[in-house]
């Protein structure tokens, strides 16, 4: 790099920790609104959380040009979304951080990995180049779909344990109990993600929310089908009056049923992938064994 080339490099770096610095200090002085306070105080950050407000500062400035570049199906709207189903705080611009991290550690095994193969085999620098573009799309992609893989194995979990919460369900509205109690006892009896979001529409029925407006939140949170129809039964069944015992037996049975056709279909895939190993491995070892003892006959008949 030559010196005019390093001098306006080093320029660049220093205008932008400048600007950088110039918006921090105007956020700092800028009159705070009710919810910056509010979120100060509930997660006891004072006058001394500059590291988290200089972070989520990063996160604000890079949020618009990672979404700029994220495919269709990595919308802010989409982030929420699979965030929400895989259980974790529904903040885009801290998961747009996250994404910063990623990158920053993809460009760096990227570009250290080019670098050692240009010392090692006296390359040219695209090799550099190509290798650090690469390790940061790889890290970009990476960790959009390990959000997307979390999310559908909590919806799985879910509606594995949707039968077991269904059949409680019914029970304790037999024996008498409203639904938001029986909803609540469930929620304290069982463990699991689905007693977690069971609690949260407890919750939310509890500070003045709906009942069935909690139950289609809930049903919008997970990425589970089975979930989706056992909602859509309680609800309908509470705007109808029918009968919501019946009914959580019927969703029971239904998702008991479900998880047995699921359970058909793996046992199906996996006896195909049983035979690689048997036709690779076992079957050509048991034709060694049998065809050794005439083969090394015929060589000792043979003089």
């Amino acid at each position: 790099m030559t010196g005019p080339s390093a001098l306006g490099a080093l320029l660049g770096v220093v205008l932008s920790v400048g600007v950088l610095l110039m918006v921090a200090r105007w956020r700092r002085l800028r009159r705070p609104r009710l919810v910056d306070r509010a979120s100060a105080t509930s997660s006891g950050v004072g006058q001394g959380g500059v590291r988290i407000e200089s972070l989520r500062l990063i996160a604000e400035l890079v949020a618009p040009i990672l979404t700029a570049l994220s495919p269709r199906s990595s919308t802010p709207a989409s982030v929420e979304t699979r965030l929400r189903s895989a259980g974790l705080p529904g903040d885009v611009t801290r998961f747009r951080l996250s994404q910063v991290v990623w990158l920053v550690g993809g460009f760096i095994v990227g570009g250290t990995l080019g670098s050692v193969i240009v010392v090692a085999r006296s390359g040219s620098l695209v090799i550099v180049v190509a290798l650090t573009g690469l390790g940061v799309v790889s890290a970009y992609l990476l960790q959009d779909w390990l959000l997307s893989g979390k999310a559908k194995r909590r919806g799985k979990r879910m509606g594995e344990q949707l039968p077991t919460v269904a059949e409680l369900l019914a029970f304790a509205v037999a024996a008498g109990e409203p639904p938001l109690a029986a909803l609540e006892r469930v929620a304290r009896t069982v463990d699991g993600e689905l007693a977690a979001e069971l609690d949260t529409v407890v919750s939310d029925v509890r500070v003045g929310g709906s009942i069935s407006v909690a139950l289609r939140d809930l049903a919008s949170r997970t990425k589970s089908q089975a979930v989706g129809r056992f909602v859509d039964g309680i609800v309908v069944s509470l705007e109808r009056g029918s009968p919501l015992a019946e009914v959580l037996r019927a969703q029971a049975a239904d998702a008991r049923a479900a998880g047995r056709r699921q359970l058909l279909e793996s046992a199906g895939r996996r006896e195909v992938a049983m035979l690689v190993p048997v036709v690779f491995l076992i079957l050509p070892i048991v034709v060694v064994i049998a065809l050794f003892p005439g083969v090394y006959g015929i060589t000792l008949s043979i003089p």
